[in-house]
């Protein structure tokens, strides 16, 4: 069923992200030295898993972001890395930034259009955008 050291509520966490489709995932670009930080988008949430020994893992629910913000200094321009901003309603993490991707533009453009597409799917609005008659 599960691998012995893992507990069951990692596997059904598995088995939760098995059934999404995987939009994008990679490591931050870390100029060669290991990373132990791991990026997986899907069509629902951005998860995020850290940690050697001890893994620790977020996720941010697609409808709830907000605004992404870009950046990338000269040098991250012609390496085609870059620092992703999510600002989110989430109460655990309101913002949260996703460390020297690669293709840093492409990855923005896709969380964007993902994540409108999750609030359609989703029927999520803000107080802003509900019109009141």
């Amino acid at each position: 069923m599960y691998n012995e050291g893992e507990s069951s509520s990692d596997f059904m966490g598995e088995m939760a992200l098995q059934n999404e489709t995987v939009l994008w995932e990679g490591k931050p670009f870390n100029f060669g030295f290991p990373s132990f930080t791991h990026y997986r988008i899907t069509e629902r949430r951005i998860v995020v898993e850290k940690g050697i020994f001890t893994k620790r893992r977020e996720e941010i629910q697609l409808y709830r972001i907000r605004d992404i913000t870009l950046k990338r200094n000269l040098l991250e321009r012609m390496l085609k890395i870059g620092d992703i901003t999510v600002l989110s309603t989430d109460t655990t993490s309101p913002s949260y930034l996703l460390r020297n991707i690669r293709d840093s533009v492409t990855v923005s453009d896709l969380l964007g259009q993902a994540a409108e597409t999750a609030r359609l799917k989703f029927r999520a609005q803000e107080l802003t955008e509900i019109q009141v008659q």
